[in-house]
């Protein structure tokens, strides 16, 4: 089974009018899917049509089930396409605003698999950066700082310089590696998670909850 996902608009809502001309609700279409539980089925099948992604091989079901015209269904590939193809346009240029922005350089550390912290930099460890040369001198001592933090909690973690600026770190802060970040090898880094929410958070100095800054409100 394929596990690449597709989010259509075009797509989904003429699949929606051929189901409904059918006379089908989602879990009936579900089940001449042959699916075994025709319930989440039918409730993936909605959600596509509401404009959430699909797998494609639910995809691919629905197409060989209700069977679009050929001419029809090219429309609206080439319409999501041209669609997806704009709003890639959009995050790319929201993106390359949001990473020339300044921050203050800050590390973050993976205390233990899907447990993220960040600590900010101190000022004395990455200032001053007016020059390229006092920038290159501000950014070794930080990296010098950051080592030393990463090899006290014995983790890894990478320090963020500016938004397109990393150095990462192995375990103990060792094998230092910078590594530039562009929107096309963008990330958000590292953050944590509660199962059924959608807020994103790191843990901060004191143990509290950070839910913005640090690479939590990227764009795209």
């Amino acid at each position: 089974m394929s596990t690449t996902v597709r989010r259509s608009t075009h797509l989904s809502r003429h699949l929606q009018l051929l189901r409904q001309q059918r006379g089908l609700r989602p879990g009936q279409l579900a089940v001449a899917l042959g699916t075994s539980n025709p319930s989440k089925v039918g409730s993936l099948i909605r959600s596509f049509e509401l404009g959430e992604p699909l797998s494609d091989h639910w995809l691919q079901a629905l197409i060989r089930e209700l069977q679009p015209d050929p001419d029809e269904l090219r429309r609206c590939l080439d319409l999501d396409q041209a669609e997806a193809n704009r709003q890639l346009e959009l995050d790319r240029r929201a993106w390359e605003t949001w990473a020339d922005e300044p921050i203050d350089p800050f590390l973050t550390i993976r205390y233990i698999p899907a447990v993220y912290g960040v600590r900010e930099v101190p000022q004395a460890f990455c200032t001053p950066r007016e020059t390229a040369e006092d920038n290159a001198w501000a950014r070794a001592r930080a990296e010098e700082w950051a080592a030393a933090e990463l090899k006290r909690f014995r983790a890894k973690g990478f320090l963020s310089w500016t938004r397109r600026e990393r150095t990462w770190f192995d375990e103990y802060g060792l094998n230092p590696c910078r590594r530039p970040v562009s929107f096309d090898s963008r990330s958000s880094g590292a953050w944590m998670q509660v199962s059924g929410s959608q807020r994103c958070f790191l843990l901060g100095d004191d143990g509290e909850p950070i839910t913005r800054s640090h690479g939590l409100d990227q764009p795209g």
